[in-house]
């Protein structure tokens, strides 16, 4: 198995992608290219003599499906490479072109507990303080009112329409769109 740590600088430069990590590890053939995909990578050893497909990625203990040049080459930890008969003792027939560990960098946690308080007000308080335009659809799909909710008596929502006060029962609000301005 193959290791290369620390990954953030070698000779005094940082790295602008995986594949330039990659480049520094030893029994990796990598080949950098200028498109969205950044480039690829072939696992040398008994195996990738006459098979040249690429290997599995697995982040943070997880099987990777998704484009490796996604990945900030900054949040990278550790990179380990697994080939030949201990590829496949660990992954399989997924692992027999070589498998690449990558490990990230772990966040901190919170220096305090977060805190939680009950908030006892209506769901609609919000719209109310921030004066938020909403469209407001009934059960049948159609727009009952688009505007700004004045106020909330009980159960019921006050629009203000050309002057006039108009009543929405809470009840017949299907659901409701915040309108962007």
């Amino acid at each position: 198995m193959a290791q290369l740590k620390p990954l953030q600088t070698i000779k005094g430069t940082t790295y602008r992608s995986i594949f330039e990590i990659l480049r520094d590890v030893p029994g990796l053939e990598v080949k950098l290219t200028n498109d969205k995909t950044g480039g690829s990578v072939v696992i040398r050893g008994i195996g990738s003599l006459n098979n040249q497909k690429p290997p599995l990625f697995v982040v943070d203990g997880v099987i990777y499906s998704g484009d490796i040049s996604g990945i900030n080459p900054q949040d990278v930890d550790a990179i380990s490479v697994l080939k030949d008969a201990a590829s496949t003792s660990a992954y399989g027939a997924q692992g027999a072109s070589g498998v690449i560990l990558i490990t990230t960098k772990k966040g901190q946690g919170l220096s305090k507990q977060a805190v939680v308080s009950s908030y006892n007000a209506s769901a609609y308080t919000y719209f109310i303080e921030h004066k938020t335009p909403l469209k407001v659809y009934g059960h049948n799909d159609s727009v009952l009112i688009e505007g700004v909710i004045q106020k909330q008596q009980d159960s019921v929502l006050i629009f203000i329409k050309k002057r006039k006060e108009v009543r929405v029962a809470v009840k017949d609000i299907k659901r409701v769109e915040m309108i962007r301005e």
